[in-house]
């Protein structure tokens, strides 16, 4: 009789170690989701994974979190896709718990993707940038953009082709290389003067972590920009 509650015990202890393992992860993951969407509002989808054991959530350490975010606005731009993979995370477990923010969080390292498209970038240069009309290619490592440029009080059908390249740890500028108005070619020093205001073009200052940017491709259609994650970055 004896043995047999033994085991009993032993089944209900195996039990609820197991039951913390996976409750308690998840739990922090969801509360960690639902703070990232409230620092990144309007974005389509955010979805957190946690991996730590349940006894150092105690004092707030996740080992692993990884965050995939769909059609994340990023202050005037949206990234059709954000994906992050952190290590060694110190949070305020209980604010975060409690009123559901990321107060005091600290990173040891990490990385991640941004992922933009070219539809994304025209919108950004019309509704941020005042270009009419915009469209915008991205192929290999070259940033052609068309659009409708305001000269005094004339609208005028211009056309550059640059580089983006990192101007800062969370921007990025367009370096233009050829720039024609109306059909007329400008000279290179005064059409980096007049497309002055397109920089940065792209910021990742919304990003609610410290983040670096480590380098940034164009291609495919796609803006691809590699971080650094970390406060030790």
């Amino acid at each position: 009789m004896a043995g047999r509650r033994l085991v009993t015990w032993l089944l209900v202890v195996v039990v609820l170690v197991t039951g913390a393992v996976i409750v308690a992860p998840a739990l922090v993951a969801w509360r960690v989701e639902a703070a990232i969407a409230q620092e990144l509002p309007g974005t389509a989808s955010v979805d957190v994974r946690v991996r730590t054991a349940p006894w150092r959530l105690i004092r707030g350490t996740l080992d692993r979190v990884e965050v995939e975010a769909r059609r994340a606005l990023l202050g005037e731009i949206i990234a059709d896709r954000l994906s992050i993979r952190l290590r060694d995370v110190h949070i305020d477990i209980s604010r975060l718990m409690r009123e559901g923010v990321l107060a005091g969080t600290r990173v040891g390292e990490g990385e991640g993707m941004v992922v933009l498209g070219h539809e994304d970038v025209a919108r950004f240069l019309v509704t941020a940038r005042g270009v009419g009309r915009a469209v915008v290619t991205l192929a290999g490592g070259v940033v052609t953009i068309e659009g409708d440029v305001r000269v005094g009080t004339v609208d005028l059908r211009a056309r550059l082709e640059g580089r983006l390249v990192v101007s800062s740890p969370t921007t990025v500028d367009l370096h233009v290389q050829t720039l024609t108005v109306s059909g007329v070619e400008i000279p290179e020093e005064i059409g980096r003067m007049l497309v002055g205001n397109l920089n940065p073009l792209i910021t990742l200052r919304g990003i609610p972590l410290p983040v670096r940017i480590e380098s940034v491709a164009a291609d495919e259609g796609q803006v691809r920009i590699h971080v650094r994650v970390g406060d030790r970055t």
